[in-house]
């Protein structure tokens, strides 16, 4: 076989706990921001159902089962178990992650849990959110809960998943919870979250928890339009943005010397106290996890005001691209080149591939069957790309597609399709698609036939 795989390598898919789960106002759970977010105008759709895994957990297990699973990446929401975010535990809450936890088990397959995916309950965002530091206690508080309760069968955990896509939906964007545009805030929640990062990872070596811990980002690497300096200084700055920023402190406690330099000239942000680098430098996780879907093209934006750091450069498509229905760029090239480039910069370190996966409108033919040939090939490029990475030495030791089901696609409702198996959301049958029986083959073989 061409491209085999190391023996224990894991081969799962991935969800988070707001996408997948529904059941927002059962089981004791308390209103998160997305709750808020849903139901504050008449966006069309909600999380209330979701695909319904609160109720469904079991099926939807049988079928990951099915599809030869070894793990399966899920994210706990930090509502069901603190409705408020901190206080009384809600028992129901822990109820339900254990028999989940205990199904996957019980069916071979290894959780792998993320601690916090996004859905803050609305409490604390009351209270400042991220941008409160106090809250980081409460953030701790809810990690020791979880490492108490399932640190006896969960060896996997990250602390928190894509801090970057959070800060820039919520604070550059406007377009995720809690709808702000303020670069100040978005640079000091950055800091806030890897602080807060550090702290579980030192609350794991203080409770001698088995197993391993990391984080989950999504850098992603940014070439230049073309040869021109301006053009080349453009994606410079914007690695810095999207990657460097995220990647450098958690792995060695350090921001990229220019952009913190303008970040703090232009906004006095982030605020770092003092010891906070040390802090970061010292409790140094075990793994990274990357969600890889695409690269960027920078150009030089002739026309962005340069008093922010975010339009000193802009994206551009490439004439002769491959793209998915919302324009993502398929580029399994780029895999080696970002993980290549981390190590160089930053040193080893272990790694899963916690996302991979196209977005799509999927289509059922006549006979009912979601024929997605262009997700199984998407899929087999990044593994090529990802046995590549192994080959010249980086140490890659799972792969979970994105995403295990069909989901709710935050602000893409649920026409944005990703999963492995298709879910009718009139009726929340659900039917492994091609891909999920192709995939199984992949699973079973720990590689690529061809």
């Amino acid at each position: 076989m061409k491209y085999k795989f190391p023996k224990n390598f894991l081969w799962g898919s991935a969800t988070a706990s707001y996408q997948v789960e529904g059941g927002v106002n059962e089981g004791g759970k308390g209103v998160t921001v997305w709750d808020t977010y849903y139901h504050s105008e008449d966006r069309g759709y909600t999380g209330d159902v979701a695909a319904d895994h609160y109720h469904r957990y079991k099926e939807d297990i049988k079928l990951l089962k099915e599809m030869g699973h070894n793990t399966y990446r899920l994210s706990i929401s930090w509502a069901r178990i603190f409705p408020n975010g901190y206080g009384e535990i809600n028992q129901e809450g822990l109820d339900f992650y254990n028999d989940l936890i205990n199904e996957l088990i019980a069916n071979g397959i290894k959780p792998n849990v993320t601690i916090y995916h996004w859905d803050l309950p609305q409490n604390l965002l009351d209270q400042g959110g991220w941008l409160n530091r106090d809250n980081l206690k409460h953030f701790v508080d809810y990690a020791k809960c979880l490492f108490e309760n399932f640190g006896d069968r969960v060896d996997i955990w990250t602390t928190i998943n894509e801090p970057a896509s959070e800060v820039m939906g919520g604070f550059v964007q406007g377009a995720h919870p809690p709808l702000e545009k303020n670069l100040a805030k978005a640079f000091q929640v950055s800091h806030n979250m890897n602080m807060g990062h550090a702290m579980i990872v030192k609350l794991f070596r203080e409770m001698n928890m088995k197993g391993e811990i990391g984080i989950v980002l999504n850098p992603m690497p940014v070439h230049p339009a073309s040869e021109s300096n301006e053009d080349k200084v453009a994606a410079e700055k914007a690695y810095d943005y999207f990657t460097r920023w995220y990647v450098a402190p958690v792995m060695v406690g350090e921001y990229p010397k220019a952009m913190l330099t303008e970040c703090i000239e232009r906004y006095k942000s982030p605020i770092i106290e003092d010891g906070d680098l040390e802090f970061l430098k010292e409790n140094k996780m075990d793994f990274l996890g990357i969600n890889y879907y695409m690269r960027r093209v920078a150009a030089h934006n002739e026309s962005g005001n340069y008093e922010k750091i975010n339009e000193q450069f802009k994206f551009v498509k490439v004439p002769d691209g491959l793209y998915t229905d919302w324009g993502w760029e398929i580029y399994p090239e780029g895999l080696y080149e970002l993980l290549d480039d981390i190590r160089k910069e930053y040193g080893e370190m272990p790694i899963y591939i916690t996302e991979n996966g196209m977005g799509a409108i999927d289509k059922i033919d006549e006979n009912g069957e979601i024929n997605d040939d262009y997700r199984i090939d998407y899929i087999k490029r990044h593994i090529k790309a990802m046995h590549k990475c192994i080959e010249n030495g980086i140490e890659i030791k799972g792969y979970y597609v994105w995403s295990a089901i069909d989901i709710l696609s935050w602000t893409n409702g649920y026409t944005k399709r990703y999963g492995l198996i298709h879910v009718d959301f009139d009726t929340l049958e659900r039917k492994i698609k091609k891909s999920g029986k192709w995939y199984k083959k992949v699973t079973e073989n720990n590689g690529l036939e061809e």
